[in-house]
């Protein structure tokens, strides 16, 4: 049974419906992706754990937790929600915020590793209509509509976020282990424009190369060197879709030797090249 959900199968940087499905096998992605329930209740299962969604309630997956969807046999209704698949690296999280934003929707230790739940009567902000709004700029793809997309998922993250603080669960997210990686990741996505040496950031940690490398994958399911790639790609995918900029601007302004060498990595990655990508999702 194959259980990586491809991200390259998102033809945008969002994907972004409404469904009722309740048979969705065991699978993980690199991407987040956040559970609307608009009506009925389904079954959450989450690594080792599992919960039922009833109307109202939000539930948020994340980066590479193992999870499938099935039918909830006390439901009468019929069922809908919806989903919002997003990529929490290239959703441009302004640098103040990113340890906060990453602590709360990227990491989490081994005792904690179940999916965000927010129940309909822990909240006061009408999360339907905002899940609405998205799903409407995503489908009519009105003048900005990725801009009014991307605006309406930091609300939602928002609104999680403030609950998960209130809950104390935010406190307990990291292990201390995950102090040095927070800053490595927040060091490689202020710095991937740079040149990056993996033996640096090992000495960052105080760690060898060879415990550095392995603990980076084990915790993150690819080596730093795809890591600091694939932020390098997002990223300037972001240009490809939001900016005119050319493509010997966007491979310098990502880290790219030269534009040839990223034109050749990103057809590698997304199986167009970026000027494709560009025309096929002109904004």
């Amino acid at each position: 049974m194959e259980i990586f959900e491809y991200i390259d199968e998102m033809k945008q940087p969002y994907d972004i419906f409404y469904t009722d499905c309740v048979h969705s096998e065991l699978h993980w992605h690199y991407y987040s992706e956040m559970l609307y329930i608009v009506s009925g209740s389904i079954r959450v299962i989450c690594n080792d754990g599992e919960t039922v969604l009833r109307k109202g309630d939000m539930c948020y997956l994340y980066p590479l937790q193992l999870h499938s969807i099935k039918a909830d046999k006390t439901c009468t209704e019929s069922v809908k929600y919806a989903v919002i698949k997003f990529n929490m690296y290239t959703l441009g999280i302004p640098q103040t915020y990113i340890r906060k934003m990453y602590d709360c929707f990227v990491y989490r230790t081994e005792t904690t590793d179940f999916c965000m739940v927010i129940r309909s009567e822990k909240l006061k902000e009408s999360m339907a209509d905002i899940v609405q709004d998205i799903f409407e700029e995503y489908t009519e793809k009105r003048e900005m509509y990725m801009l009014a997309v991307q605006s309406g998922i930091y609300k939602l993250l928002i609104i999680m976020a403030r609950q998960m603080k209130t809950n104390g669960d935010f406190k307990h997210r990291r292990s201390d282990g995950d102090v040095y990686f927070n800053h490595i990741l927040e060091y490689i996505d202020a710095h991937s424009s740079e040149q990056i040496e993996v033996k640096d950031l090992a000495e960052m940690c105080s760690m060898s190369y060879s415990h550095f490398a392995r603990s980076f994958k084990a915790r993150y399911g690819r080596s730093c060197k795809e890591y600091i790639l694939y932020i390098r790609l997002n990223k300037a995918q972001n240009m490809l879709l939001y900016s005119d900029y050319s493509m010997e601007y966007i491979a310098q302004e990502n880290g790219f030797s030269d534009s040839s060498y990223f034109i050749r990595v990103y057809k590698k990655w997304r199986g167009i090249t970026p000027k494709q990508e560009r025309m096929q999702n002109r904004l």
